[in-house]
């Protein structure tokens, strides 16, 4: 099944954009770092699901500065985990 070009990729900048349209900019703002479709493969899992839980959170709760605080350090901890899934064995493979 090929993609639709006129859709942004699943984990492109623009795919997250487009998921949070009419979202508070704050929101919008920081949700644009989760995105892992430039990432080698062996990352892109490890980034992905922080990606997704951001998205999960982000369709549960209302905009606000404790939302934006939990992305933040959501954020922080997914660059934790990718770091560390580069000292992986596999990470380099």
């Amino acid at each position: 099944m090929t993609r639709d070009p006129a859709q942004p990729a699943t984990g492109s900048r623009q795919w997250l954009e487009a998921i949070n349209a009419g979202r508070h900019d704050a929101t919008v703002g920081i949700v644009r770092y989760f995105a892992y479709d430039h990432l080698p493969v062996p990352l892109r899992s490890v980034s992905a699901a922080c990606a997704h839980l951001a998205l999960d959170m982000i369709e549960r709760l209302p905009d606000g500065p404790e939302l934006t605080t939990g992305l933040r350090k959501l954020l922080k901890a997914k660059d934790c985990f990718v770091r560390t899934a580069l000292d992986a064995p596999d990470a380099n493979a």
